[in-house]
């Protein structure tokens, strides 16, 4: 079950997301979904 990070809402699969991935010291650490847009918070 993917989980949007700003939301916390779980992210169904027909919705559009984005992956976002964290590398540290070209090393891959860690790794979040979001949707593209947020239903609660919006960034610009």
């Amino acid at each position: 079950m993917k989980r949007c990070i700003k939301c916390k809402k779980s992210i169904i699969s027909s919705e559009l997301y984005k992956i976002v991935m964290y590398v540290i010291g070209e090393e891959f650490t860690d790794h979040h979904y979001e949707h593209i847009e947020c239903p609660d918070k919006f960034t610009i």
